[in-house]
Parts: structure tokens; sequence; C-alpha cells
């Protein structure tokens, strides 16, 4: 059986575009040993792990709350620095929290992640900050199994972090390891060994789906590369498989969306 759905799922991924118009499609299958093809510019910790880590700095100050903490990215931003903080991975327990600081390495803005999204069961695996917007995005993953927390885990979220209110969300199992961003889109993936396993490209200012495509194994990586004078992203999965997709720009939104919170995207 689960040879029988291997298959099919690779003639979906293999069949690129659909009478859905799907936004991305798939351009090669480049196979294993092509790993030269991309850089390790968005996962620097290395493909293999779910947590992406980046700690550019380490002598940022601590504010009040994250002494504790571990750093587990610092990178550099439009207004200074931005570092995400949370207990060390033996812990019992989470908490994760991103300090914002300005270009005087002073802290301007602590974001508690586990209150923002009310959720303390699930893992930060990756934020990033859009400069184009002062978005902060970041996903709440499942730790283990999702049927372990009834499937309720792995969404991604964007926080207008000026507005302080969340701009959107997404359903369940549209997030887990790492994401990436450009001016439009998002692109993120789900996938947990036996479970079925996607890659998402969304719209940046709404969350609104418009790729889904079924994926035989697992994202560990993605990067987004101009070829031939367009957007091609690069996804590597778990068996170190390289693959290319195009990126269509014809529906993306224009504008920001308005100062009312998006509902979540219902499921189908």
């Amino acid at each position: 059986m689960m040879k029988k759905l291997s298959i099919i799922l690779l003639a979906m991924l293999l069949g690129g575009t659909t009478a859905q118009a799907q936004s991305i499609y798939l351009l090669k299958n480049y196979g294993t040993g092509h790993l030269d093809e991309v850089t390790s510019k968005n996962k620097p910790n290395g493909f293999f792990y779910r947590l992406r880590r980046d700690t550019q700095r380490t002598d940022l100050p601590r504010t009040e709350g994250i002494e504790n903490l571990e750093l587990f990215i610092s990178e550099p931003t439009d207004m200074g620095w931005m570092a995400l903080y949370r207990l060390p991975l033996a812990a019992d327990d989470y908490d994760f929290k991103v300090v914002l600081y300005d270009h005087n390495d002073q802290p301007t803005v602590t974001l508690d992640l586990c209150q923002l999204t009310g959720n303390n069961y699930c893992e930060v695996q990756d934020v990033r900050w859009d400069s184009d917007n002062h978005y902060l995005l970041f996903n709440m993953a499942c730790p283990s199994y999702s049927s372990m927390i009834d499937g309720k885990g792995s969404k991604l979220y964007c926080y207008d972090v000026e507005g302080q209110r969340m701009v959107w969300e997404t359903d369940y199992l549209v997030s887990n390891d790492i994401f990436i961003l450009s001016k439009k889109y998002v692109f993120c993936s789900y996938g947990f060994t036996n479970e079925r396993k996607y890659l998402f490209m969304l719209d940046k200012f709404t969350g609104k789906v418009y790729s889904k495509l079924p994926m035989v194994k697992s994202v560990q990586y993605m990067e987004l590369q101009q070829r031939d004078g367009r957007d091609v992203l690069f996804v590597v999965d778990y068996d170190d498989k390289l693959y290319s997709f195009a990126v269509s720009n014809r529906s993306a939104s224009k504008k920001k969306p308005s100062t009312t919170t998006k509902k979540p995207i219902k499921k189908r």
C-alpha cells in the first residue's frame, strides 16, 4: 500500500501544472548528487536538522525574562537585529521569545511567541523577519507525530510588530522545519515520517494558499534563485534529492491587507 501511495504522489509531483493553474510547478527532478546547485544560506546549521540555527552574534544584551534561555538565531534586520531565544532542546517545556534590537544594539521589542499564539505544546522551528512590512513570521510545529496532538500543530503565523496584531495564520499542518520568504510569497512545507508531505506557496500578505504540491519525502531545505530571469525555487528532500520549481507571479496580492486580522484558512 505504501509503495503504491508513493508512486501516486510521485506521479502527481512530476505532473507539473494542473487544471488548477498552480502558482508553482516542477521544472526538474535532479535526483541525488546535485546539492552543489544550492548553498546553505537558509539553514547554516545543516539541512538535516529540523530547527534552523543561525547565531551571527552572541553578544546582544539579554532582556528580562530571557536570562536562562538559549540563543538559537541572531541575524541582521533593516532595524538592527532579531534574536530568537528558547529553552534548551532537552528541556521538558517550551518557551520561545523573539527580541528585536535597534542599530545601537538596544532591545526595542520582546515577543513571547507561546503567549501570542496561545500554544505552549508546539515548537518554533523557524522564524523570519520581513523587512518590507515589518512582519515577524514563525511556525509552531508539531514536535513529533501530529496525531499525538490531534493534528493541532504546524501552523505558520504572521505578526505585525508595529501594529501589534496577528495579520494571519494558516490552517494546521502547513509548516514545519524551514520556510523562506520572497517579496510576495512564503514557501513552506509539512511532512513527518509516514504522514502526508506537501510543499506550499502562500501569499505573504494574507496567508492564502496558492499551491499545495504533494512530496514523496519531507522537505529539509529550500532556496530561491534567479535562473534565466525568473524565480526558481530549489527544494531538497530528506533523501537529499533536489527539485526545482518555477514560480508564477500572476496571482499574488499587490496590497497589504486591511487592519482586520485574517481568520485561519478553513480545512478542506
